[in-house]
């Protein structure tokens, strides 16, 4: 008999996955796989442990195996695993979805008017029942903008759509419309479902738990009616789901499924795996078994009161601390360390950015791009200004003509040779408007994203997106004497959709005051957050870091500092404050609770962790979470740090 090694412990599931995934017999799964488990690696595996036979098979019938990945940068590993074999479609979920789609002009059309008409009656319906003021307005404003749009949907020949970047002009799909345009072909159509199957026998996703709950449950539907034709391969953790738009139910409703699970942690040291096993047992109790070769390991929670405490010193002395248990110097060097928080404004106080952040967290309509770095017209100042002004600084031309070749239709290869007569050609307007654009910053001025947008729109730089039209003056050439003044360049700009630079009002005053608010933030904000979101900083969140891992990680919990009440709260988890109301009610219904979101995100956090991990807890109640880590055995006392007073700061107490 063959001894079990860490190495050989989970060849189980990985055998059952590549069972499942057969010509003959399909079958379904849902992979198991807790923190540092080697999800991916399974499924790199599986793809390339594929019988010859069966690749051989798939491309003489021109069907792929669909690997749908959480992350561009998953994609591209997956991909160069398999040598780039063009039988494996490797694509994020909002790719996919679009690969299904792209080119159902009329399923799309008809779809959307649907949809656009359905939404216009809503709004009539509560429309005439309302009375005037602010919300009167309004919704004629919505009806306005959604008849306008419903009008134009015939003359449109065909939809576009970039799942990262800009979509722009009326024939553009928003992300949203494109996974829900997917997931109503997946369950309605009965010819796409045929298209489907005929396309892929084996649909793989990994991060399943994250995956949007409309298209997931759409997923699940499809392989329902056609089981026994199809392999739908869920690989995740529920543990590690971070998103509210994910299938919270989904490891209940997978039931029929094969059910391969992974036991080992091959990231985290023993005792940083015992915390995490501690941390989830009272959830689904689930346990993970730490490496032979990786024993050991160190964990500590500081406790500070949150009032009166000089944070900035206390994480200081922590880190300090942190150095002195572990015999590792770098805990001195806050760079070597990732700083993880509960939520992203904490960081943007940390990194200073507010300013920029606090206002676009809040609509619904833009927190969620904004937070991850996609919202459209953010990336007019990250992708567009920010690298020109950038390349104007390090005198690199290049560069600089670059950025305007990819974003500006003043450079155009044919706006070039646009100008008529004694008229500027695009590219002397583009040399002025950047001229322009770098006053701005003479004399190490930082001016406000507000003038910055100002200059871009007036010199024609770069399109203006839709949202940041209302905040522009009043002056603004981007309005129908900007259409004037494009048109006048002739056909260059027949591809563009003159209509959307019309000066049309906002559909929601939230994001236009959200939007006039950010953009008073100094424009070196936008550096700033664009390093967060791209994971350039020391700083991150639980959203940003899943999947990845750091030798030390310090966790900082505050829930003083919470902007977003009710979606997590580390005091509730610990016992410090019961449940709200509301919250106990969620509860009765069966529906999460901000425990239960709180565990999750507290598992993502610290197992994150390969070496040390400090916990960094700022409480009202400091003695109250002590009494709670070490009744509930995650902690052992003399892992606690009590903070001690020194001066007018607190100080994590050095342990004898």
């Amino acid at each position: 008999m063959t001894d079990v090694t860490d190495a050989t412990r989970d060849a189980g599931a990985d055998a059952t996955i590549r069972a499942c995934l057969s010509l003959d017999q399909p079958r379904s799964f849902f992979l198991f796989a807790g923190a540092g488990s080697g999800k991916t690696r399974s499924l790199k595996d599986a793809l390339e442990g594929l019988d010859t036979e069966i690749l051989t098979t798939l491309r003489k019938h021109s069907r792929k195996i669909a690997v749908i990945t959480y992350t561009n940068v998953a994609a591209d590993e997956i991909t160069r695993r398999v040598k780039a074999d063009p039988v494996f479609q490797v694509q994020t979920i909002h790719s996919f979805a679009w690969s299904l789609i792209e080119g159902r002009t009329a399923d799309i059309r008809g779809w959307l008017e649907s949809r656009l008409q359905t939404e216009i009656a809503e709004i009539q319906a509560a429309h005439a029942k309302g009375r005037a003021g602010k919300a009167h307005d309004e919704r004629v404003k919505k009806m306005a903008s959604k008849a306008k749009r419903l009008e134009r949907l015939a003359e449109i020949r065909a939809f576009t759509y970039a799942p990262v970047g800009d979509n722009f002009g009326r024939d553009a799909l928003q992300h949203t419309e494109v996974i829900e345009l997917a997931a109503n072909f997946l369950t309605e159509s009965e010819t796409f479902q045929n298209i489907v199957l005929a396309r892929y026998p084996f649909i793989l996703i990994d991060e399943s738990q994250d995956t949007m709950k409309t298209l997931m449950e759409a997923f699940l539907t499809f392989e329902a009616r056609h089981r026994g034709r199809i392999a739908l391969g869920l690989l995740g953790d529920t543990m590690q789901r971070i998103y509210t738009d994910g299938l919270r139910d989904l490891a209940q409703r997978v039931g029929d499924f094969e059910q391969p699970a992974k036991q080992m942690n091959h990231r985290s040291r023993a005792r940083i795996v015992d915390l995490a096993n501690a941390i989830r047992r009272d959830d689904d109790g689930r346990q993970q078994q730490a490496r032979e070769d990786k024993p050991g390991g160190t964990v500590r929670v500081f406790l500070a009161p949150s009032e009166g405490t000089d944070r900035a010193a206390f994480e200081a002395s922590t880190r300090a601390e942190m150095a002195r248990i572990t015999g590792d110097p770098a805990w001195q060097n806050a760079e070597a360390i990732k700083t993880l928080t509960i939520e992203r404004h904490m960081a943007a106080a940390r990194l200073s950015f507010s300013e920029l952040f606090e206002p676009l967290s809040k609509p619904d309509k833009l927190k969620d791009g904004f937070r991850d770095g996609t919202l459209p017209a953010m990336r007019l100042f990250t992708h567009r200004v920010l690298p020109l002004v950038t390349a104007q600084r390090n005198g690199d031309a290049f560069a600089a003509m670059a950025v305007l070749r990819d974003g500006s239709l003043l450079v155009d290869k044919r706006g070039i040779r646009a100008g008529r007569g004694g008229q500027a050609t695009g590219l002397d307007a583009a040399r002025a408007g950047v001229a322009a654009l770098m006053t701005l910053f003479k004399d190490e001025r930082d001016p406000s994203c507000a003038e910055v947008l100002a200059v871009v729109a007036e010199h024609r730089l770069f399109p203006i997106p839709d949202q940041l039209r209302p905040c522009l003056p009043d002056d603004s050439p981007v309005s129908q004497n900007m259409v004037d003044i494009l048109a006048e360049l002739g056909p260059l700009f027949d591809e563009l959709d003159l209509t959307t630079l019309e000066a049309t009002p906002p559909t929601e005053t939230t994001i236009t005051e959200a939007w006039t608010q950010a953009l008073e933030a100094p424009f070196s904000q936008v550096a700033r957050y664009l390093a967060y979101v791209e994971d350039r900083s020391p700083y991150g969140t639980h959203q940003g870091v899943k999947g990845l891992e750091f030798p030390r990680v310090m966790v900082i919990a505050d829930d003083v500092h919470t902007r977003f009440k009710g979606l997590a709260s580390y005091e509730t988890l610990f016992g410090v404050k019961p449940l709200g109301p509301d919250a106990q009610k969620k509860a009765d219904k069966g529906e999460e609770t901000t425990i239960e979101r709180t565990r999750r995100l507290l598992y993502v956090t610290c197992t994150r962790a390969e070496e040390s991990l400090a916990l960094v807890l700022y409480s009202e109640a400091p003695d109250a979470i002590r009494r709670f880590l070490i009744s509930k055995k995650w902690v052992a006392e003399d892992e606690i740090v009590m903070a001690v007073t020194h001066g007018s700061y607190q100080e994590a107490a050095p342990q004898s």
